[in-house]
């Protein structure tokens, strides 16, 4: 499976419609990367490409 990761955990981040170019809401511009199963919503700075680089919790 290709990326995005949570950078946070490594799970795979789902796509959908609340991560097509959709903002948090309208007082936050940060897009939705994808929804981690454990983290929900994240932002392009908690998505990475390779699992193996998330951060240890």
């Amino acid at each position: 499976m290709s990326g995005p990761y949570c950078r946070r955990c490594g799970e795979p981040l789902r796509r959908g419609a609340i991560a097509a170019e959709q903002r948090a809401c309208c007082l936050n511009a940060t897009p939705i990367a994808g929804v981690c199963p454990t983290h929900g919503p994240v932002g392009p700075h908690h998505a990475v490409d390779d699992p193996n680089v998330a951060d240890a919790e």
